[in-house]
Parts: structure tokens; sequence; C-alpha cells
């Protein structure tokens, strides 16, 4: 069934017929609440019985506010995307973008400096996608398990 067409019925529905938005949002109200005394008092499936019950009533309540439910999903997920924060360890380089917008860079020297990024990601609750070194342009920095580190650079950036 369709978005669209499971909306048209829960409007048509008299189960949720109501006069007014205010009367709407009370009825939403009332369900939500149950759901949240239900699940202070330990039950947890009457909790998600109410939450199911109170979407309709959103729904309906949306659309006597003049509001298209598909629409709001859709500008909800958008911005939920453009918001996203990762971090791309691409060979030796960090780029952390918001969205497609890259915020900043830096240059990965040590091991330390990996584990920092590690750290900056889960303080920034950010996801984390490593790029493979044979994908990545630029510099590569490997890191040896005795703790000194080597360097390869492509023959174009060789060091003088």
């Amino acid at each position: 069934m369709e978005l669209q067409e499971a909306l048209n019925k829960i409007w048509e529905s008299q189960r949720y017929q109501t006069k007014s938005p205010l009367e709407a949002l009370k009825y939403l109200n009332e369900e939500v609440t149950e759901a949240l005394v239900a699940w202070l008092r330990g039950n947890p499936d009457k909790s998600r019985q109410e939450i199911c019950e109170a979407l309709p009533r959103l729904l309906v309540a949306m659309r006597l506010l003049g509001l298209d439910p598909a629409v709001v999903i859709k500008q909800k997920a958008q911005t939920a995307t453009q918001r996203q924060r990762i971090m791309y360890i691409i060979g030796n380089r960090v780029e952390v973008r918001v969205g497609d917008e890259l915020r900043g860079s830096w240059t990965i020297w040590s091991e330390e400096d990996m584990r920092e990024v590690h750290n900056l990601a889960s303080e920034f609750e950010c996801s984390l996608v490593h790029v493979p070194p044979e994908d990545a342009n630029g510099y590569q920095v490997s890191f040896l398990g005795n703790g000194s580190h080597g360097s390869s650079y492509p023959s174009s950036k060789t060091p003088g």
C-alpha cells in the first residue's frame, strides 16, 4: 500500500474523525501519554500498542494543521542527511564533511594522530570512513607495529 493511500484510509476512518486541530492534538497527546505511562510501569507491549495508536492520530492532526505528512517526512530525511557528519581517512589525510560540505582536513603523521582522529570522531559523533590507500591520491603513511613509522611517496611527490 502506498503512503498516500494509507493516509487517505486513515483520514476516512470514523475512528479518527475529529472536529478541530485542537481535538486531534488532544487525542494524540492522550495516546502518547498512555504509551509513556505504560513504559514507566514496566509494560513495553502496552507502550508499543499505544504508540502504534498514536501514529494515525499524529497523521490526522498534521492534516488538520495543513501539513502533508509525505512532504514533512521527505524534508526531515533530507535534513538528517545534510547534518550527517563524516570523517574520511584518505591515505594519511583526514577530511571532515557535514553533508556534502568539506569543513576541515589535516594530515596524519603518526599512530598517535590516528588515535586522535578516532577520539575526535567519537567525541563529535562522526561516522568514520577509511578509504583504502590504493584509492587515495597523495602521500601515504604506513604505521609499523614497533612504534616507528615509514612513508612511501608517489613518484611525482618524492622529497628532494
